[in-house]
C-alpha cells in the first residue's frame, strides 16, 4: 500500500482541539500575552502536538499549501467584530485560507503594520474593518499591490462592505415616533473621534435627530450623551440622565452594548421597560435575542461573509473589479420596545 500524504494541521484545526475560537488562536499568534495563560498554554501544548506551523513562520507564499489572509480591526474583541468574523471564517476555511487578525491599539500601531505587513509576501490579502486611512497608507497599500477589502470604509480605491448607518438613525426615529416616545435620548460613542478608526456615532445619530424634526419633533442637547462602547460606563452616564427631573421616554443607542448599560441604568431605579423607559440598540449582536433587546441589525456576519468572498475572488483572478455593497439596516423588534 502506497504511503498516504498526511495533511498539515491548520488554525483552525488548532481551535478545535484547543476548545477555543479561531480568534483566540490568531491573537495568541500574534500577542501571546492577550489571552490568559491557562489559555496560551492549552493552545501551545496544542500546536506542539498537532505539530502546527504558523503561517506567518512557513516561509513565501509559494512555499505554502495553505493560503493566508490577514484581518486589521481596532475594536477586537467587540461583539460586532466578532460577529463579522465568525462570517469570515467558515468562507476562508472552506477556500483553504488561514485568518491571522490585527488588532490596532493606536495610530504608531496602524502605521506599523501598513508598512510591514503587506510586504512581508506571507499573506495573500487583508481585510481592513473599520480602519481610517491617511493619505500615506493609501499609497503604501497602492504599492504593495496586496488585495485589499474594506469594511465599513466607502472607500473608492478598494472593494468594500457597507451599512447604512443613515438610515439606521432615521429607522430608530420612525419607530419612537409610530409609538409617540417622547422626549427621546440618544447615546452616543465619546471615542469618535480616535485618528486610526472609523466611528458611525455622528451619522446614526443625524439620521435619527433629523428624521425626528422630519416629524416635528425635537431631540434637546440635554438628552445626547456620549459613552465609550461599554455597558458599565453607559451605565454610570445614563444613570445621570435618568435621575435628572426631565426624563427621556425612550433612548437609542449607538450599540447594543450601549444599550444593555442604559436597560441597567434603568433597572437601577426600577424604572420599567418598555413601560417607563423604551430602549433600542444598533448592530443586533447575539445576546440581543436572548435579552430581548430591540436593535437596528445591519447584518454582520453577512457583511463579513461577503467581505471574504470579494477578498477571495481577488486573489484567485476571479475579478479584480472593484466591488461596493450596500447591505440594508432593518429593525428587529423585542421586548424593550
Amino acid at each position: 500500500m502506497a504511503k498516504g500524504t498526511l495533511k498539515r494541521a491548520t488554525i483552525y484545526d488548532v481551535a478545535t482541539d484547543a476548545g477555543v475560537s479561531i480568534t483566540t488562536v490568531s491573537r495568541y499568534l500574534n500577542n501571546s500575552e492577550s489571552v490568559k495563560t491557562s489559555t496560551g498554554n492549552r493552545i501551545a501544548d496544542t500546536m506542539e502536538k498537532l505539530d502546527y506551523i504558523p503561517q506567518g513562520n512557513a516561509g513565501s507564499k509559494a512555499d505554502r499549501s495553505v493560503g493566508r489572509v490577514g484581518v486589521l480591526t481596532p475594536f477586537f474583541p467587540a461583539p460586532s467584530f466578532v460577529q463579522r468574523l465568525e462570517g469570515m471564517i467558515p468562507v476562508f476555511k472552506q477556500n483553504n485560507f488561514e485568518m491571522v487578525i490585527y488588532t490596532i491599539e493606536g495610530s504608531e500601531q496602524l502605521d506599523e503594520y501598513l508598512t510591514s505587513v503587506p510586504f512581508t509576501r506571507r499573506i495573500d490579502g487583508l481585510v481592513l474593518m473599520s480602519v481610517r486611512l491617511t493619505p500615506e497608507h493609501h499609497r503604501t497599500l497602492q504599492a504593495s499591490g496586496l488585495h485589499t477589502v474594506m469594511v465599513e470604509s466607502d472607500d473608492e480605491n478598494y472593494s468594500r462592505v457597507l451599512a447604512d448607518d443613515y438610515q439606521g438613525g432615521r429607522i430608530a426615529a420612525q419607530l419612537f415616533i409610530e409609538k409617540e416616545y417622547f422626549p427621546c435620548a440618544y447615546i452616543g460613542d465619546r471615542n469618535r473621534d480616535i485618528s486610526y478608526s472609523l466611528h458611525p456615532s455622528d451619522i446614526r445619530l443625524n439620521g435619527f435627530r433629523e428624521t425626528l424634526k422630519e416629524a416635528g419633533g425635537e431631540l434637546r442637547g440635554s438628552m445626547i450623551i456620549e459613552t465609550d462602547t461599554s455597558v458599565e460606563n453607559t451605565r454610570i452616564a445614563f444613570g445621570e440622565l435618568l435621575d435628572k427631573k426631565n426624563k427621556p421616554r425612550a433612548v437609542f443607542a449607538m450599540s447594543d452594548l450601549q444599550a444593555i448599560g442604559a436597560i441597567r441604568a434603568a433597572k437601577d431605579r426600577s424604572i420599567r421597560i418598555p413601560e417607563d423607559l423604551a430602549v433600542l440598540g444598533f448592530d443586533d449582536i447575539e445576546s440581543s435575542d436572548w435579552m430581548g433587546l430591540s436593535s437596528i441589525t445591519q447584518h454582520l456576519g453577512d457583511s463579513g461573509r461577503i467581505a471574504a468572498g470579494m477578498l477571495l475572488e481577488q486573489i484567485s483572478g476571479k475579478s479584480q473589479a472593484i466591488q461596493k455593497v450596500n447591505l440594508q439596516v432593518g429593525l428587529v423588534e423585542r421586548e424593550t420596545t
